[in-house]
């Protein structure tokens, strides 16, 4: 299934994507089914997509996708949980922010403030003169989870969704820690929508970054050093995560901030963002000043 976290009237509710468009679920009479995406990852994956199916095949209006008012994928996570150094070509094109051993995943945090939506704008942070973009997978918790092992961890993902990792490298460099670099407003767009996890391989996610519509970044789940069965349990050993945290998964090569010093065309005010997975969507934004 395909949730959709929109606006409407002020306020988020929840749509499902359907051939016909999105169904908003805050139309629909009934009881016992969620109507915001909070009310669905509380749920858990499965009561969630079972809660739907009933009041969805009522639907009668279905509004089309590029006429939604998008939010967040998730708006209001309790942790956004964030992997570095996660695919190996990434790593080798920037050595110098990667000095760990690599024997455990490389772990930042971001926090709400860095959200963004779908279409929405990412602005760039007065401070810095060195903005960079990483298309990410996103995983959903839908689950309280604590110490969970690999083999368990998928039993407690939502589902899958699209990030920007969006960088301010001199910042980021500035000193040991990368808080700095990846917390500034607006430096985690996320959607368009969330999948659940039954309806992807978790290994087999092709995702693709572009910048003003040229590609620069390609991959696949399949190539992360750290499987996102892994990232999962390794997070729950270090804290129990909530139905509703957000794992942004590590970006693949073709960042900025790894080509020649001559050709950095560091991200500017109407620069276009483009992160795409197959079977996720497209997830597209604007820089802004």
């Amino acid at each position: 299934m395909k949730l959709v976290n929109m606006k409407k009237n002020g306020r988020c509710v929840l749509g499902v994507l359907t051939p016909r468009g999105i169904a908003d679920m805050s139309e629909l009479s009934g009881e016992g089914f969620p109507r915001t995406m909070g009310e669905a990852l509380s749920m858990g994956r499965e009561a969630a997509v079972a809660a739907l199916e009933e009041p969805l095949s009522r639907a009668e209006r279905f509004l089309p996708g590029e006429e939604a008012e998008y939010a967040p994928a998730v708006d209001d996570p309790e942790k956004i949980l964030c992997v570095g150094k996660n695919y190996a070509a990434h790593a080798a094109e920037i050595p110098e922010l990667f000095k760990a051993s690599g024997a455990a995943p490389e772990i930042f945090a971001k926090f709400r403030n860095t959200l963004a939506p779908h279409n929405g704008q990412v602005r760039l942070n007065p401070r810095s003169k060195k903005h960079d973009y990483e298309a990410e997978i996103a995983v959903i918790i839908g689950r309280r989870a604590c110490g969970v092992t690999a083999e368990e961890a998928m039993d407690y993902v939502f589902g899958y969704t699209l990030a920007n990792d969006i960088s301010a490298r001199d910042l980021q460099k500035a000193a040991s820690q990368w808080t700095p670099g990846k917390t500034c407003d607006t430096f985690c767009p996320l959607g368009p929508r969330i999948v659940t996890a039954g309806e992807l391989a978790h290994d087999a996610i092709r995702l693709t970054g572009y910048k003003n519509g040229q590609l620069r970044q390609s991959g696949c789940s399949g190539d992360m050093i750290f499987s996102i069965p892994y990232i999962v349990s390794f997070l729950s050993g270090c804290c129990t995560l909530e139905p509703g945290d957000v794992i942004l998964t590590g970006t693949p090569a073709g960042v900025i901030f790894g080509r020649p010093e001559g050709e950095q065309d560091w991200l500017k005010a109407g620069d276009t963002l483009e992160v795409r997975a197959d079977g996720i969507g497209a997830l597209f934004v604007t820089v802004t000043e």
